[in-house]
């Protein structure tokens, strides 16, 4: 079964290949839209199946304004379970069901040496998200053993989050560069403070309006980029509602606790990116969210298309 569930990802990954060999010669066109999709699961990292964040989709659209500025929406959906998730005992839980649903929407405005970015979010968590629904589809859909948790997830609540971001190259010298990336998140859904050194190694565009690190490659056609990315992201939690609900979930809420505070995720990722069609795989390892968790690999699958 497991075999099975990382057959099915990379299959559909490879399904979205398909304009891949065509329409690859540069042009003078600016291209001004982009649609990605973005899969996290933890089968995709060849470990521990279905648990903690187990699942995540991400459908995302980009709009080119001007050479510095970017508009940016997306609609999200994850999915969260503790390890035992076959078992209705919540005493034996390490992190409690949650289910999001999400819309994101956000403006980039890139400088000499990087950007800056923010992005407001509206969603739900709780029984209105269908995370439960969606799992239980998917999992009888191929056999995979059943959850029989939900029952006790996080319960209904609307999420209202900002999130403020920067990059800055702060070294290059050939084909290595050097990245940080701090970050705030404010709201019920993600109160965080973070900060993201990464290095790159590869063939890779040096205007970050260009580069596929900047999340998208709309704009003028350039050259493709082939490179390994590596780091770690920091992470100071103040509140994380998948774990500890909403306001308005916290007096029905029948499992919830306490987030570790300091969280960090070590990742690896590899990227091809060519001007029209583009895929990245990275593979990371996040520390424990709870003190009951324990750490989890994940790996995530990422293609986009302009035009």
């Amino acid at each position: 079964m497991k075999k099975l569930k990382i057959i099915f990802f990379f299959s559909c990954f490879l399904g979205l290949s398909v304009p891949f060999s065509h329409g690859q010669t540069e042009t003078g066109a600016i291209r001004k839209h982009q649609f990605s999709l973005r899969v996290d699961n933890d089968a995709l990292a060849f470990s521990h199946f279905d648990r903690y964040y187990t699942n995540g989709m991400f459908f995302s659209y980009r709009h080119y304004l001007s050479e510095r500025g970017r508009l940016k929406a997306t609609v999200s959906q994850q999915i969260y379970t503790p390890e035992r998730y076959t078992s209705d005992d919540v005493n034996i839980y390490d992190r409690p069901y949650a289910g999001v649903l999400y819309g994101e929407v956000g403006y980039q405005h890139f400088i000499k040496k990087g950007w800056l970015s923010g992005d407001f979010l509206l969603g739900k968590i709780g029984p209105g998200s269908k995370a439960e629904d969606v799992q239980v589809w998917y999992h009888t859909l191929f056999g995979f053993p059943q959850p029989k948790g939900w029952q006790y997830q996080i319960q209904d609540g609307a999420l209202v989050n900002l999130r403020l971001e920067g990059a800055v190259n702060v070294f290059r010298e050939g084909k290595v560069d050097f990245w940080l990336q701090p970050r705030v998140a404010l709201g019920n859904y993600d109160r965080s403070l973070g900060i993201t050194p990464s290095f790159r190694i590869g063939r890779f565009n040096h205007r970050p309006s260009e580069s596929f690190i900047s999340g998208s490659r709309v704009g003028m056609p350039s050259k493709r980029e082939l490179y390994f990315q590596g780091g770690v992201r920091l992470k100071r939690v103040y509140w994380n509602a998948t774990l500890q609900g909403t306001k308005q979930s916290y007096d029905v809420d029948l499992a919830t606790m306490e987030p570790v505070k300091n969280v960090n995720e070590f990742f690896a990722q590899l990227v091809l990116a060519y001007p029209k069609v583009g895929f990245a795989y990275r593979f990371y390892y996040r520390t424990q969210e709870t003190r009951l968790a324990e750490g989890q690999f994940l790996g995530s699958l990422y293609f986009y298309y302009t035009f």
